[in-house]
């Protein structure tokens, strides 16, 4: 499933505290710098769009400051309110314009974000046996990213999502039209069975839906403690057998480490 040339990425762990936001929010920020090749000799400007899918919010809190995510919030500025809306709207009237909840946070910066709110962890149950003559509940996102466009009127050039913590409904919306999926891990017993989970999902769901052409980009180490080393490669054996490893690992102290 093709949001036109976008390419789309999402950041995914069912534990918390593996640096997946902070990963997710700092390759946005990243790709938003840089000069995308349009053509065999020329190149344009990124256009990022951050969506914050997880109900706890910190992808949106990094971004905005308290005042601002507190309004928004109140009056349902959110993601909340594309699946809310969704849900309870007749099949004759208009659907959720994303544009209205969108922001860009940071002046000067082509990142947009999208932002999320706890009331999300509602809509989880909602969405269980959603289903229109002619959308199911995990293409809600789909349907809805396709008709936005940047603040100039042209196509994304890359959509990161943060996803929640889950393989809910939600997930599955991001997962379905997303181009890759990368695991932000720690090297420990409960992130590696994480990761089988995570696989096993994609796997039923690219079974189910013939659009889906999700694949697994890489594992991203973070926290690594580089004192470790009998442990470290304990699980970093284990995580090989994927063949994903990225190069470069996030350190305990946050600088990034190179791996060996």
């Amino acid at each position: 499933m093709k949001i036109g040339n976008t390419t789309v990425i999402s950041f995914i762990n069912l534990k918390g505290g593996v640096g997946k936001t902070t990963s997710a929010v700092n390759v946005a920020a990243t790709l938003a710098k840089r000069e995308i090749k349009s053509g065999e000799r020329s190149t344009k400007p990124a256009s990022v769009l951050l969506i914050d899918l997880d109900p706890q919010s910190n992808a949106s809190l990094t971004l905005l400051n308290k005042e601002q995510y507190a309004e928004i919030d109140k009056t349902n500025k959110t993601l909340y309110q594309l699946f809310e809306n969704e849900i309870s709207r007749d099949d004759d009237s208009e659907t959720f314009d994303l544009g209205d909840i969108r922001m860009t946070p940071i002046e000067g910066l082509n990142l947009d974000l999208l932002p999320s709110s706890l009331k999300l962890i509602d809509i989880q149950d909602k969405l269980v046996g959603y289903h229109r003559y002619y959308l199911s509940a995990t293409d809600i996102l789909f349907n809805a990213l396709n008709k936005l466009k940047n603040p100039e009127g042209k196509a994304y050039t890359h959509i990161i999502f943060d996803c929640p913590p889950s393989l809910g409904l939600i997930t599955l919306n991001a997962l379905s039209l997303s181009r890759y999926f990368i695991v932000p891990t720690l090297l420990d017993a409960y992130s590696h069975w994480g990761l089988d989970k995570i696989v096993e999902c994609v796997n039923r769901l690219k079974r189910c839906k013939a659009s889906c052409e999700v694949e697994l980009l890489g594992v991203l180490y973070s926290k690594v403690d580089t004192k470790a080393t009998i442990e470290n490669n304990k699980w970093d054996i284990e995580f090989q057998k994927w063949g994903v490893e990225f190069d470069e690992w996030l350190s305990k102290n946050i600088r990034k480490g190179k791996g060996t």
